[in-house]
């Protein structure tokens, strides 16, 4: 997809997929139970799917991964499930406030050098 294609993709939408891609593939198969309707999508083009099938055992596997649940802590004080509730315009307002929160706390990744230094070996 490219990035004009990208941007006309709602972003709840994307918020979703985020969301699903986290899901561990028992999710994924209550998710479909649920909602019979996502059978019909699309299959993944052969490359992406030999991609998922090499990396979803291993995100699976990493130590302390789990999916979030409605009820997990995260933005602004809300729960993932008050977070997906709210309208999009709310939604978009809490992230850009919580990156103007967070982004003086992270460390610069660029800094000044001298112009005659040399790289690190």
């Amino acid at each position: 997809m490219s990035m004009s294609q990208t941007a006309r993709v709602p972003t709840r939408v994307r918020q979703v997929a985020r969301l699903i891609r986290s899901m561990s593939e028992q999710e994924r198969r209550w998710l479909i139970q649920a909602l019979p309707e996502l059978r019909q999508a699309p299959n993944l083009p052969a490359p992406q799917a030999d991609l998922m099938a090499h990396f979803q055992p291993r995100l699976d596997a990493l130590d302390g991964a789990r999916p979030m649940t409605d009820a997990d802590p995260f933005v602004g004080g809300l729960s993932v499930g008050e977070f997906f509730a709210l309208p999009e315009s709310e939604q978009a307002r809490l992230w850009s406030q919580a990156h103007a929160e967070a982004e003086p706390k992270i460390e610069p990744r660029e800094r000044l050098v001298r112009p005659n230094a040399l790289p690190a070996r």
